[in-house]
């Protein structure tokens, strides 16, 4: 096994239940209440809670109603997604002002290296730690509250953090490492999902500290070639593969997608019409504003139990909603004859690259001009500020951002 170089120090700051701490700092009314946080109305699957329906036993993934019986004061409130990227932005402000090696990992996690400036700058990382907590307080209210975990690499950095009560840091170091290893469960590694876990679990690991005592051949009989040897890097508190890929540069994306499950079938061929839209709307801007195009268009739609789905590849490329809704919906869409309620809507542009050369076309050209002048009110006042005819009267799908930030190439660029 390769050894840790302890000369390195990686921060990983978490803040405490991101979504609802966000809404109790805006309404003081909402602090020291239990919330629980649902994409939007009428939704029953709880994304977030506040610390004190953490407390209670509501978690990520609990049913509203199941919430309820637990605590029957629970608050259900629709996420804010806009005002949780926003807030995730701000932060990625204060983190580049402490060290350029920031990563922002997860709308609420970022890893700041300090490893190069920390003899001169932050000798003492303990008190960068506090320093940080005050300077989140400052920049989104006291209330905001965060985890800090210090360690010579991602892995045991973000474990501390895991592992560091609430509003706290920890330091990893030589003395405490296998300590930790010896304690911590596999649900703070960050790596280590539930199958992985209960796979462990079947031979009598239930800490990383066991894996020690399993030769890689013994592990690779039970886990495979792969995960034998990542198991013995968080054994001894290495960095694993998950973690090698984070400095390097964000690949283009190859395809952009957006879907929507809604809370009851839809059998309404104007909402239907509509839905498709505006999820089509959302793909286009965030293609257009990386500068990408794509050639090829897909659709998926699903009842309770039935399915549908098509695609179309074309030679030209497209970054025009108009063009890929006329794709999607009267070249797909309206050629099937639709025979079940829908539920979920999924559309896709994929295949995409560079937009080079212009068209010499003079309708696309018009139409060029036309999204210009959407990119920069809605760039500038939020999606759908301006929006097509097509959507008046509609109720709108308001973007969502995925707490890892799987976009965020998307999310995160432009002056972020």
């Amino acid at each position: 096994m390769s050894e840790i170089n302890w000369n390195k120090k990686i921060l990983l700051v978490d803040i405490n239940s991101y979504f609802a701490t966000l809404l109790q700092q805006e309404n003081p009314h909402l602090r020291g209440k239990p919330i629980g946080i649902v994409k939007d109305v009428g939704r029953t699957c709880i994304i977030a809670a506040s610390k004190e329906a953490k407390k209670l036993g509501i978690s990520t993934g609990s049913n509203a109603y199941q919430g309820k019986i637990k605590a029957p004061d629970l608050i259900l409130l629709p996420a804010q997604f806009d005002r949780y990227l926003d807030a995730t932005k701000r932060l990625k402000k204060v983190f580049n002002n402490i060290s350029p090696k920031t990563y922002i990992y997860s709308l609420d996690e970022a890893f700041i290296d300090v490893s190069d400036c920390q003899k001169y700058l932050y000798p003492n990382i303990e008190e960068l730690a506090l320093t940080i907590q005050n300077n989140i307080k400052k920049e989104l209210g006291e209330w905001v509250t965060s985890n800090i975990g210090i360690g010579p690499n991602y892995l045991t950095a973000k474990l501390a953090s895991n592992i560091a009560p609430k509003g706290e840091f920890l330091t990893i170091t030589p003395d405490n490492l296998d300590g930790i290893l010896a304690e911590a469960p596999f649900s703070e590694v960050c790596g280590v999902g539930i199958r992985l876990e209960m796979k462990l679990k079947k031979i009598g690991i239930t800490n990383p500290y066991q894996i020690r005592f399993y030769s890689q051949g013994e592990l690779e009989n039970f886990f495979g070639p792969f995960w034998s040897k990542e198991l013995l890097k968080i054994a001894y508190g290495e960095e694993t593969h998950q973690f090698d890929l984070l400095e390097k540069p964000l690949s283009q994306m190859k395809s952009v997608s957006r879907s929507i499950t809604g809370y009851k079938l839809c059998d309404d061929e104007s909402q239907i019409k509509a839905i498709i839209y505006n999820l089509i709307s959302e793909v286009i801007h965030k293609v257009r504003k990386m500068g990408l195009a794509g050639r090829q268009v897909s659709i998926f739609l699903s009842g309770q139990d039935q399915y549908w789905g098509n695609h179309l590849t074309v030679k030209h490329l497209i970054n025009h909603e108009q063009e890929m809704f006329e794709m999607i919906y009267h070249q797909l869409y309206e050629k099937w004859h639709r025979n079940f309620k829908i539920i979920k809507f999924a559309v896709r542009l994929s295949l995409l690259e560079r937009l080079g050369q212009n068209s010499l076309l003079l309708d696309w050209q018009k139409q060029e001009k036309v999204h210009q002048a959407l990119d920069k009110v809605n760039d500038k006042y939020g999606l759908f500020t301006l929006r097509t005819g097509a959507l008046l009267n509609q109720p709108i799908i308001r973007p969502e951002v995925t707490g890892f930030l799987g976009d965020r190439l998307y999310q995160l660029s432009n002056n972020t």
